[in-house]
């Protein structure tokens, strides 16, 4: 909600930058307090933790960048389909394929 319109009510409207923030912040949001405290239940201290999360993240960042660097040798689409038919063979990224469809993001 941006500005105050003159009889005391608010103006109804979000912009691209508001809803997407709502968006970001419902899917995120939560998320990030409930394993934080699973994590922290199972660490005992807020270094550990701390430290686990700056670890997570030195991870997250190196596969960021690897895919980022597939993604620049091979502009193809079909994402880890082309990077595990170009690393191996065809039958095998099928295969790979067909078992993220049907078992791993079930």
């Amino acid at each position: 909600m941006k500005e105050e319109v003159q009889d005391g009510s608010f103006k109804r409207e979000l912009g691209l930058l508001d809803g997407t923030m709502l968006v970001v912040g419902s899917m995120i949001g939560s998320g990030i307090f409930i394993v934080s405290s699973d994590i922290a239940r199972q660490v005992g201290s807020a270094g550990w933790l701390i430290l686990v999360w700056v670890l997570t993240a030195v991870i997250t960042v190196i596969a960021a960048v690897s895919y980022g660097e597939l993604s620049a040798m091979f502009p193809k689409a079909g994402g880890q389909y082309v990077y595990i038919k170009e690393a191996y063979n065809k039958l095998i990224a099928f295969l790979y394929g067909w078992s993220l469809f049907a078992v791993i993001q079930t």
